[in-house]
């Protein structure tokens, strides 16, 4: 009971929220909160309507792929919300690496042009 429980309260944060959430996060960083929550759910629908085409559209990947079942959308959206995870943390890294960067950059500009001033 409280398994299923679990998997239904998972199972919608996956179907309705994490993979668009983090597609949002991933592509459009000028939103405020409230729109990357709302454009998240509206792009996690977009994702489970793909995956729903990609696993059942001919007879060909319905072969493939075994059509659309629970273990092949739970796979589905697994592996696309990881690739999403994994892809926002690099870029949150790169840019927090870039930033360093820069306010090292920036440090050492103002040192030299202070040392520069003085003489």
């Amino acid at each position: 009971m409280i398994l299923e429980f679990g998997q239904v309260i998972f199972g919608i944060l996956l179907l309705l929220f994490v993979p668009g959430f983090f597609l949002t996060l991933l592509f459009f960083d000028e939103l405020n909160f409230l729109e990357k929550i709302s454009l998240g759910i509206v792009l996690s629908l977009l994702i489970d309507v793909a995956l729903g085409i990609f696993f059942g559209y001919n007879e060909f990947m319905k072969k493939l792929t075994g059509g659309i079942t629970s273990r092949n959308i739970w796979i589905g959206l697994i592996s696309i919300s990881l690739i999403l995870i994994i892809a926002y943390t690099v870029k949150v890294e790169r840019d927090y690496l870039n930033f360093k960067k820069t306010e090292t950059f920036i440090t050492k500009s103002n040192k030299l042009w202070y040392y520069l001033s003085v003489v």
